[in-house]
């Protein structure tokens, strides 16, 4: 979150502070964020007055032989560098260059690392890369202990000197994909260069004033009714209820974060984070400190929201979560008590599957004309975060 606030702080934009912020959780959060996994985005920028979605999703990696566990081709690199060249205003190396020194010269463990680690230990200690990290004589590290990320650390080198085109097209690929094949993973050479980013418009529904801002529309064509109300945000939030009630078997319930940021141009950006499950399938490329997300690929739930007044794009409110059924269901629950009325989700039964954890900043009056409205809630879980400047 530090590394957002100083790249807010040097004239950096939402973007700007976005992309170093989800660099940093490569390193510092990889359960749920690694650099082989992917995510999406909604965008919201004042001044080119557009709001739009940046999909980087991982995608399922193709299969070549029988026995490969499936796993899916990396977004991040290239949904970082996309959301950059668009939107931000700093140098892509600057917004890079402190995860690539926190890889190198390590972090302590986190509280809320360490809860994930816990969760997944026997994963953890059975993967020979990730066990190498996060363990010492066979027993996983405690809060405070220093990890150091040695191969992640250059791979965020390459990263921040050539941009995301030696890992998809360049120097890297090639050697990316025999380890990965090694290791009895699903990725070729196609894969990789075919990869690309996807900005997409954003699903607007009316509430009031403004606007709210999905990455997608709800699949359900009726809702639960567990929302009391009207209005199309009560038939929208019942429909992703509804979607939640009828998800596949795979869908995630956990390896997944999210994060708001806002500056005071009133630029935001949501996002949700994905390995598909906490700290991917275990396969990759070890000596690049890349665990590659689950190749059973989880679709977004409900998916990070902004709320923006599209006549004099002022920013009112952003949220994301985990997305687990659990995350998504407080997440919507959490999204009727702000912004249709307290009680209005009295009637939601709350889904235990999976991590559910809630991050939002709300300025009741507006940004950029009363940032002093502004409150910034961050699920003490370690969820995902907020911040604003």
């Amino acid at each position: 979150m530090q590394t957002a606030r100083d790249v807010l702080s040097s004239g950096g934009t939402a973007a700007d502070a976005a992309v170093a912020l989800y660099a940093t959780m490569t390193v510092t959060k990889p359960s749920v964020a690694g650099i082989g996994g992917g995510g999406v985005c909604v965008v919201h920028d004042r001044l080119a007055k557009k709001i739009e979605v940046l999909d980087f999703w991982p995608r399922p990696g193709t299969k070549t032989a029988e026995g490969q566990t499936y796993t899916a081709v990396p977004g991040v690199p290239r949904g970082l560098y996309a959301l950059s060249a668009r939107y931000g205003r700093l140098p892509w190396g600057q917004l890079i260059a402190s995860a690539e020194q926190d890889a190198r010269f390590g972090t302590p463990l986190s509280r809320s690392l360490k809860m994930d680690l816990d969760a997944a230990r026997d994963k953890v200690l059975s993967t020979p890369s990730l066990a190498q990290i996060y363990s010492r004589d066979g027993k996983l590290l405690e809060v405070g202990d220093r990890v150091q990320q040695f191969g992640l650390g250059a791979l965020l080198t390459s990263l921040r000197v050539k941009g995301p085109g030696d890992f998809y097209n360049g120097g890297l690929v090639a050697q990316i994909v025999t380890s990965v094949q090694n290791a009895g993973g699903t990725l070729t050479l196609a894969d990789l260069n075919n990869y690309k980013p996807v900005w997409r418009a954003a699903t607007a529904v009316k509430s009031g004033n403004e606007n709210l801002y999905f990455t997608h529309p709800p699949k359900s064509a009726t809702g639960t009714g567990a929302i009391s109300g009207d209005g199309d945000v009560v038939d929208v939030l019942n429909r992703y209820l509804a979607d939640i009630d009828n998800a596949p078997a795979n869908t995630a319930r956990g390896g997944r974060s999210g994060f708001v940021v806002v500056d005071l141009a009133a630029n935001a950006v949501a996002c949700e984070t994905t390995m598909n499950e906490p700290f991917g399938v275990g396969v990759g490329a070890p000596a690049f400190g890349l665990d590659l997300a689950s190749g059973d690929v989880a679709a977004p739930l409900v998916g990070p929201v902004l709320k923006i007044n599209p006549n004099v794009n002022e920013f009112y409110y952003g949220i994301a979560g985990t997305d687990t059924p659990a995350g998504a269901t407080a997440q919507i629950a959490k999204m009727a008590e702000d912004l249709v009325g307290t009680g209005s989700a009295a009637n939601v039964a709350m889904n235990n599957n999976g991590v559910a954890s809630v991050n939002v900043i709300s300025c009741s009056q507006g940004v950029p004309p009363h940032p002093e409205s502004c409150r910034f809630i961050a699920d003490p879980a370690g969820g995902g975060m907020a911040i604003g400047r």
